[in-house]
């Protein structure tokens, strides 16, 4: 799948997100709630793909990335049970969430790096704010950021 394609459909799915619930931003939601909410509108754009929030599995062992350890993304557009057709790793931090975002950052090359275990297509992190205008993207794709 075009990764331009991919990109797109997400944004797509980040417009609706703010149009319909971002309230949930408003009222200070747990990062969960937010992720949940965020990949039912995935769910609607990849309906080829499972679309899962705090998956920690690889098959059926845990999901482990190499130099950081267990992980469990906050979404992940996959086939379950597969390597095959993991198309994009999601990590999604909030504006009322003072945390680094550098992990996340990690965990999101580390996925999608070529060479690595898992080979994530893209990888996305996404720092959302209740200002709209102001939420940033930044875009992965083997192991690096990609614009």
């Amino acid at each position: 799948m075009d990764l331009e394609y991919i990109r797109n459909q997400i944004k797509k799915c980040f417009d609706a997100f703010y149009l319909n619930d971002s309230d949930l931003l408003i009222r200070d939601n747990y990062e969960v709630t937010i992720s949940c909410k965020f990949s039912q509108y995935l769910f609607s754009e990849f309906p080829k793909y499972d679309v899962d929030c705090e998956y920690n599995k690889h098959i059926d062992d845990d999901k482990e990335l190499n130099g950081i350890g267990i992980v469990r993304p906050d979404i992940v557009i996959h086939k379950r049970g597969t390597d095959e057709k993991n198309l994009v790793y999601i990590e999604i931090k909030t504006d009322h969430n003072r945390k680094s975002r550098e992990a996340d950052y990690e965990k999101v090359k580390e996925a999608t790096k070529q060479s690595g275990r898992y080979k994530y297509c893209l990888g996305v992190f996404i720092d959302l704010n209740r200002n709209k205008g102001k939420s940033v993207f930044k875009y992965f794709k083997d192991g690096k950021e990609w614009i």
